[in-house]
């Protein structure tokens, strides 16, 4: 049987767009489903050019037969999103070699639009969503290639019409996004357990976030309603660390906090003892992914209305599922607070609790320090103070430590970044009895002016303290800024701009280069620009789009919004058919057409119209036996339109046609006037 014989110019665009749609997962894919991408391709070129013959039976099975078997092997399980999407783009790749008929180059063009649409449950950026549109014009392409007419030879002409095509549904994307029902999805697919994240974990050793600071990736946005608070108050408050082992610090164990406290739930005994006093500021979080639990607020928050999200007893935010995508979360903090002012013996033996034999040398200095001290507020100020006068040295090159990092750091090495002075000062604090823990987060950020939020990156992320004092609660001390205040104040690179190692594995960051204004200027542009595309694109909510719905057209409810959108949809729909089918008859007619057509309507004035359905050959002797006089000039004319509208060695021109006519017109006036 003779396999169907796809054209040349639809096979070429189908597989430009299958390499394109297949190429941002590239570093997902196995390394053998790469290669067998690249043997499907060249074997159906080979089919094509006849010099291969198509797979047989057993040889397709085989590919199927290892293909899911290497899937399971390499990916370890078929739980999982890259697992699916490797099963898909295999099978879209192999169904090249089975290309029989045109109804499987429907299938292939299917799944390439399939394809196409997983790219966005990674990436939902501006650059990826633009490059998406490019691969679907692609696909498009090859869909009008394979329905090719003579008009569509040529592939770039094809190209012109699919992004034709696309631009029209433009509007009615618009339409459809912005007012159909937004809908949580039927089914989910979870992501990778083990996809590697950057951001704050829950363990901190030393180094863990000087390891952070050579990151540039976004960490999250918050966009303020009123006045921006000035660097020195963005704590933006995250885990509460207060396990110790002697070198690593972990969260204490959830079934201590009891209940979390959930919108729409009584509050829980621990919430009364948090007390508001001032200072409120009202500000929106949109949080990348983090394929975590945790959340980021400044202090002290009130619970929000986001669903799914709730309080820890130690007063942060946890989300009841990781976050997967981009969130967006509206919050009020209280930047003057009071909390804890009475703590029960359980906790203060929590928080004062370190592991025996560790660090007998800081123990000591501690206990040395408090006897000096005239009370508990002048321990603190001398531990601070001592790290100022000691010449301890803020720096992203910590040197390593061993098992007894504290003493190491104290007394030996009096070098580190944020997180050795915080597990230091702990330890200080506990080792005399007074309760204390580390809290991580980020601190400051980016203004940026254009769009009125402050930027987080991951070199913002940073540690400090929580020290416990009698009628006063829980109060926090960042001894960070006893050694390096401009880090509070300035952030990051103010902080170790001396050392040049701010960002230095990273040198065409563009973080690196803020000094230079005009670069600076056209970075906070794109970043405003994927802001908005971030609050408005991606997260379109439900709650999104009827508070935006309802903020114009007043209160609504489903079926209102159902009957609006249809009403607008398909309003829009019969604007584009007018315009669409208005200009139809215009651009489906050649130059020559036009004229002859002319010429028919000059013959129709002088009572020779031509019949329905009558070709051009037969009007002209009809035209001939009722009129022998003009036989002549009316071959000439026929002649010439046929030589140019069906020889192919012809040139398309008009001239000649033209000619013709003029010379029937003016022996057909001659002959009138004779």
């Amino acid at each position: 049987m003779t396999g169907f014989q796809i054209p040349r110019n639809s096979l070429a665009w189908m597989l430009v767009a299958q390499t394109a749609v297949i190429a941002p997962h590239l570093t997902r894919l196995l390394y053998w489903t790469i290669v067998l991408c690249v043997v499907c391709v060249l074997w159906r070129v080979m089919v094509y050019q006849g010099r291969w013959s198509y797979p047989g039976k057993w040889i397709k099975v085989l590919f199927v037969v290892f293909g899911i078997a290497g899937s399971i092997i390499g990916y370890g399980t078929f739980l999982g999103l890259d697992p699916w999407v490797g099963l898909l783009i295999m099978m879209f790749v192999l169904k090249l070699l089975e290309m029989h008929h045109k109804r499987d180059g429907y299938v292939i063009i299917l799944l390439g639009y399939f394809v196409a649409m997983t790219q966005f449950l990674y990436d939902q950026s501006i650059p990826s969503t633009m490059y998406m549109f490019l691969c679907v014009t692609m696909i498009t392409a090859a869909l009008i290639g394979l329905n090719q007419t003579r008009s569509h030879l040529r592939p770039l002409q094809t190209f012109k019409k699919a992004s034709v095509l696309l631009m029209q549904s433009v509007p009615l994307m618009v339409v459809l996004f912005v007012l159909f029902p937004r809908i949580p999805p039927l089914w989910t697919v979870p992501l990778q357990t083990d996809m590697a994240r950057t951001g704050v974990t829950d363990t901190m050793s030393p180094g863990s976030i000087a390891l952070l600071a050579q990151s540039d990736e976004l960490a999250f946005r918050a966009t303020f309603v009123d006045e921006v608070p000035r660097s020195s108050k963005l704590y933006w408050r995250g885990l509460v660390l207060s396990r110790f082992d002697g070198k690593s610090w972990t969260q204490e164990l959830p079934a201590l906090y009891g209940r979390l406290y959930r919108p729409g739930q009584p509050p829980t005994s621990w919430q009364d003892n948090m007390e508001l006093l001032g200072e409120e500021v009202k500000y929106s979080i949109m949080l990348e992914p983090t394929s975590q639990n945790w959340l980021f607020s400044l202090t002290m928050p009130e619970g929000t209305t986001k669903e799914g999200i709730g309080l820890v007893r130690d007063f942060r935010f946890y989300s009841f599922r990781e976050i997967r995508a981009k969130l967006r979360y509206e919050l009020t903090s209280h930047l003057n607070y009071r909390i804890d002012r009475e703590l029960s013996d359980f906790w203060r033996y929590r928080y004062t609790l370190l592991p025996k034999d560790s660090n007998p040398r800081s123990l000591t200095l501690a206990k040395t320090i408090r006897a000096n001290s005239l009370n508990q507020t002048d321990y603190i100020r001398n531990i601070l103070r001592s790290y100022y006068l000691d010449e301890f040295v803020y720096t992203l090159k910590p040197p390593l430590l061993g098992d007894d990092s504290i003493d190491e750091f104290l007394l030996d090495s009096k070098r580190g970044f944020c997180e050795h002075y915080a597990g230091s000062f702990v330890f200080l604090m506990r080792a005399v009895g007074i309760p204390a823990r580390v809290v991580v987060g980020y601190q400051g950020g980016e203004y940026n002016r254009i769009g009125n939020y402050i930027e987080v990156r991951q070199f913002d992320a940073h540690a400090w303290t929580e020290v416990w004092q009698e009628g006063q609660g829980w109060i926090r001390v960042d001894p960070t800024s006893a050694v390096a205040p401009e880090r509070i104040e300035s952030g990051l690179e103010s902080a170790v701009e001396d050392e040049n190692t701010f960002l230095a594995n990273l040198p065409l960051s563009w973080m690196k280069y803020r000094q230079t204004l005009w670069l600076t200027e056209i970075r906070l542009q794109l970043s405003a620009i994927s802001h908005y595309w971030d609050s408005w694109v991606v997260g379109y909510t439900p709650s999104v789009q009827i508070s935006l719905l309802t903020k114009y057209f007043g209160d609504l409810d489903r079926k209102w919004l159902g009957m609006m959108m249809l009403t607008t949809f398909f309003s829009l729909l019969g604007i584009v058919a007018i315009f669409i089918l208005g200009k139809r008859s215009h651009k489906l007619l050649q130059p020559i057409d036009r004229e002859y057509l002319k010429f028919c309507q000059l013959l129709a004035k002088e009572g020779l119209p031509r019949s329905v359905g009558e070709g051009p050959i037969h009007y002209a002797q009809r035209i001939g036996q009722q009129r022998p006089d003009l036989a002549p000039a009316m071959n000439v004319v026929t002649d010439a339109y046929v030589r140019m509208n069906y020889a192919e060695d012809q040139p398309e021109k008009t001239d000649s046609l033209r000619r013709a006519i003029r010379a029937f017109r003016f022996r057909t006036l001659t002959t009138v006037a004779y």
